[in-house]
């Protein structure tokens, strides 16, 4: 089985965030494409990452296959690729072999695979978010940046037209405002304005890298609900990344 993707930095950017609170994930691979889904041992946050079957270069597979993966190692493996990398990947029985590419260089890096059965199941999340805010990688990812130094939690509040991104703590308070007066929100749908929920600030921060290549991100998000990042990524690649609110 031998899977191309042309854009190795997306993997680099997923998996390592990830890897920053997970240890393993399952990768499941069918005629649609290839789904990867990771959750945290403590159930806050949880990753899907999709890439379709026509944004593989190659794609040879034999029916449905699903591997347990060692997110860290792979991570590490990861970190020497550049935005101009191709990345295959080659599944036999019991091992998985990254091929990155750059300039016809090849760099060949094989890892052990897990039993399927050491990772837990994974849920299907079914969520009724009423609150839905576009905003661009690159927007969310300053925003993120400018605020992430003043405290650990980051509030998201609900305006009737707009979302404002609140931390606050002994050293003060910060605060990021999407409006479309601004030109930072480009879409929005509001049902519960004057609203507030709060989560933990790190779990944004794991995952700026990838924020700040998606082109666009849906925020979905309601009261005592988890929060939602729906991110379109370079060659069709998704990722869908869920946080639950903080319980004080």
């Amino acid at each position: 089985m031998r899977l191309t993707f042309n854009n190795a930095r997306v993997w680099r950017y997923v998996m390592g965030g990830a890897g920053k609170f997970v240890e393993s994930g399952m990768l499941i691979i069918n005629d649609y494409g290839l789904l990867f889904k990771a959750m945290d041992p403590s159930r806050v946050a949880l990753i899907e990452f999709q890439i379709p079957r026509e944004s593989f270069d190659d794609f040879e597979i034999n029916g449905e296959v699903k591997i347990a993966i060692n997110v860290e190692d792979l991570s590490k493996v990861l970190r020497s690729s550049e935005k101009d990398d191709r990345i295959s990947l080659d599944i036999s029985e019991n091992s998985l072999t990254i091929v990155l590419e750059r300039k016809g260089l090849q760099r060949m890096f094989t890892l052990p695979l897990q039993v399927t059965g050491e990772v837990e199941a994974i849920p299907e999340l079914k969520l009724d978010l009423k609150n839905r805010f576009k905003v661009s990688g690159t927007a969310l990812y300053d925003g993120l940046s400018s605020i992430e130094d003043l405290g650990d939690v980051l509030t998201l509040n609900i305006g009737e037209e707009e979302l404002r991104l609140r931390v606050s703590s002994d050293l003060g308070e910060a605060e990021v405002v999407f409006d479309t007066g601004s030109g930072n929100l480009i879409e929005y749908e509001v049902s519960e304005p004057g609203t507030e929920v709060s989560y933990g600030l790190d779990y944004f921060t794991y995952i700026k890298p990838v924020i700040r290549i998606s082109e666009v991100i849906d925020i979905l998000l309601s009261p005592e609900m988890p929060c939602k990042l729906s991110m379109d990524l370079p060659q069709g690649a998704k990722m869908n990344y869920y946080v639950a609110p903080r319980i004080d």
